[in-house]
């Protein structure tokens, strides 16, 4: 619910073209994944290792809009976009719930050692796209100076093919080593009781 309150007070505020923002996307994936364990809830589908690598995916997804905003964009956010509670939802109170949800409630030693590789295509599927749009779509950004580009170090017209991979290879090798981080602390942390499978 808090999920989805975030999402609706963004789009409320500057309409549908907030949905191409990875912010926005990375809640509504949190959002959806978390009717599909009501779903199962309700259905009694006991939860499996597939069901947590998945969950770990939508984690990692979720995982780097908090640290890429709260590192790379909010030190140039205004005060009055930065201070209200739409954007501490889908930059803070989601992400950090979610991450903790992962870290503190599921079951242990679940991940496979390739697991963040694939948790990869997310980001990279997000990458590939906001590049089509900055380069060829153009859709309009809203509040983004950098607009048809959502985010300031993806913008090729500006910083070049050389700066934007620098950029984005940054980005893609820290996403790399946290995941491989939640990985070991997964190893030891969380719930022992293994689930049916």
């Amino acid at each position: 619910m808090i999920g989805s309150l975030g999402v609706i007070l963004q789009i409320a505020k500057d309409g549908f073209g907030m949905l191409l923002y990875y912010t926005v996307l990375s809640n509504l994936f949190v959002i959806f994944f978390l009717c599909y364990c009501l779903y199962r809830e309700k259905r009694n589908i006991m939860e499996n290792q597939y069901f947590y690598r998945l969950k770990g995916g939508v984690t990692m997804a979720i995982t780097i809009t908090f640290i890429v905003y709260h590192f790379l964009l909010s030190p140039f956010v205004k005060a009055e976009d930065f201070w209200n509670l739409r954007n501490f939802i889908v930059h803070y109170i989601v992400p950090i719930g979610f991450i903790l949800d992962t870290l503190l409630v599921d079951i242990k030693k679940q991940y496979k050692w390739f697991d963040p590789l694939i948790w990869t295509i997310i980001p990279l599927l997000y990458f590939a796209f906001a590049l089509l749009n900055g380069l060829v779509l153009k859709l309009a950004v809203p509040g983004a100076p950098d607009s048809p580009f959502p985010y300031y170090f993806i913008n090729i017209t500006k910083y070049g093919l050389l700066g934007v991979t620098k950029n984005s290879l940054f980005i893609f090798i820290g996403y790399i080593v946290f995941g491989y981080f939640l990985n070991l602390v997964k190893y030891f942390c969380g719930q022992s009781i293994v689930s049916s499978k």
